[in-house]
């Protein structure tokens, strides 16, 4: 015979499981998405700090090595564009990383229910 104690915690797990089970979809697409996209939103901030580019952007038309000559000036405008060109690349690499994985994000939950019932279905027929 089960005790009352145990009954109620059976009761009780039973019931949260179920609770959070059918919460878990509205969770996901709402406050779960939201803090997803915030993380990518700041991973890609964090990727302009990471490349640098705020750094090489800032001294753009800063002389290299001090040189104020006009063939100094720009060859140094020059080779900074190259350099911003080349990290903002990454900035935007980095992006579209961020971008599929914001997708992934939103499919991944139709499509492991989908293999579920799928992978159910086969199991029982």
């Amino acid at each position: 015979m089960i005790t009352p104690s145990r009954q109620l915690v059976f009761r009780t797990l039973l019931g949260t499981g179920i609770r959070e089970g059918l919460f878990w979809p509205v969770w996901w697409y709402s406050r779960g998405l939201s803090e997803t996209s915030l993380w990518l939103l700041n991973s890609v901030r964090g990727s302009v700090k990471f490349f640098g580019v705020d750094v090489w952007v800032k001294n753009w038309f800063v002389p290299m090595y001090g040189d104020d000559s006009i063939a100094g000036s720009l060859i140094s405008i020059g080779v900074r564009s190259a350099v911003i060109v080349i990290r903002s690349l990454g900035v935007v690499a980095w992006f579209l990383v961020a971008v599929f994985l914001f997708f992934l994000y939103i499919f991944a939950f139709p499509l492991a229910l989908f293999g579920f019932f799928g992978s159910l279905i086969g199991v029982l027929f």
